[in-house]
Parts: structure tokens; C-alpha cells; sequence
């Protein structure tokens, strides 16, 4: 009984943290989770990774997206806030969203939605892998990065490019060319060409 009121209580405090959050980056994670879904019901439609998107839904991708940021309670409020460029030392301090994200995206669940813990967990910890190895925690590549998490990766670039003032005049034109120029080095190549036709439709 104690270990589980323990529990319950990491929960708690990880929803009031994730609560305080700045709420652009609730619009962020809305946004990027829109993004996602578009971009995993049309690789289902293409029938693209067809095994690997069979162990998905389109749900658990929603969640995912939606708590992919998560891990962002634990970076200090003067860096996450921070409108001038970032120095090295805090960009390392940044890297630690992604590395203990997925247990926190975890807590943010509930019982009833449990059942997508692995796609969620994934999406959080992986978002920032790259298609080259470039990417952190892991320094994962190409197929080895989950499926869910190389959607993400895309989703989550594509809106930060687009809806941060501070970024090329949120431009989808340059955001467009970024994810084709990209393409099979920071992003999934087969997915990134299906995004682009996602947006050229959408316009």
C-alpha cells in the first residue's frame, strides 16, 4: 500500500509540474500531435512500413505527440524561457527532456490509456533521434529509431519551424524546404516526402 501511495504521489507531482509548463508549448505539443496523426494516417494509406505500423494506432500516436515534450519540467524555467540563442552547456541541459522523457510522458497517462505506454514512451525518449545518428539520447539510426518516434521527429520539427516567432518568419515554404533538404539525414526519407505531400494538400 505504501509503495503504491509513493507512486501515486510521483504521479501527481509530475501532472502539477507538467501543468506549469509556458503555454506555448501546450500549443506546441497540440499542434505536433495534429501533425502526427496526419502524418500516420496517410503512411497507413500508402501502406508504408506496413508491419511496423500495424503495431500502432492512431490514438496512441496522438498521445504520444501530445506528451513528447514532457521531459521539459525538468529544464530550468530561465533556459525553457530563454528568447536569445542558447549556449552549449545549455543546450546539453535541454538534451535531458528527451533522455528521461519517456518515463515522464508515462506518469502523464491515465489508467485507461496505459495501454499505449510503449508507443508514448517511445515518442518522448526518441523524438529527437536522427535519421545520419546524429540525433540524442541514443544516437540511434535509420530503422532503428521507432517508427512512432521518426513521425514525431518530423511533426515536431515542421511546427517549431512554422509557429516560433523567432524562426524565419514562420514560413512553411522555408519549414517545407528544411524537411526536404533534410530528408535521409535528420529525417525518415520515405516518411519526409509523405509529410511534404500531407502539407501541399493541406494548402
Amino acid at each position: 500500500m505504501m509503495q503504491r501511495l509513493k507512486q501515486n504521489n510521483v504521479q501527481e507531482i509530475f501532472k502539477r509540474l507538467y501543468l506549469n509548463l509556458p503555454k506555448e508549448l501546450y500549443i506546441h505539443q497540440g499542434l505536433t500531435a495534429k501533425y502526427a496523426c496526419v502524418l500516420f494516417v496517410k503512411l497507413c494509406s500508402a501502406r508504408m512500413y506496413v508491419q511496423e505500423a500495424r503495431e500502432l494506432s492512431i490514438e496512441a500516436v496522438r498521445l504520444g505527440a501530445l506528451y513528447h515534450d514532457a521531459g521539459k519540467i525538468l529544464i530550468p524555467g530561465e533556459i525553457l524561457c530563454k528568447k536569445a540563442p542558447l549556449t552549449q552547456k545549455e543546450w546539453s541541459i535541454t538534451h535531458c527532456h528527451a533522455e528521461y522523457g519517456g518515463d515522464i510522458a508515462v506518469c502523464m497517462l491515465k489508467e485507461d490509456q496505459k495501454k499505449y505506454e510503449n508507443t508514448v514512451w517511445a515518442m518522448a525518449e526518441y523524438h529527437h533521434e536522427f535519421w545520419d545518428g546524429s540525433g540524442y539520447p541514443d544516437g540511434l539510426c535509420r530503422e532503428e529509431i521507432p517508427l512512432e518516434a521518426r513521425i514525431c521527429c518530423i511533426a515536431d520539427s515542421y511546427d517549431k519551424m512554422v509557429n516560433d516567432a523567432g524562426n524565419h518568419n514562420g514560413s512553411k515554404e522555408y519549414a517545407c524546404a528544411e524537411i526536404a533538404k533534410n530528408a535521409g539525414v535528420r529525417f525518415d526519407p520515405l516518411l519526409a516526402g509523405l509529410f511534404l505531400e500531407c502539407i501541399k494538400e493541406e494548402s
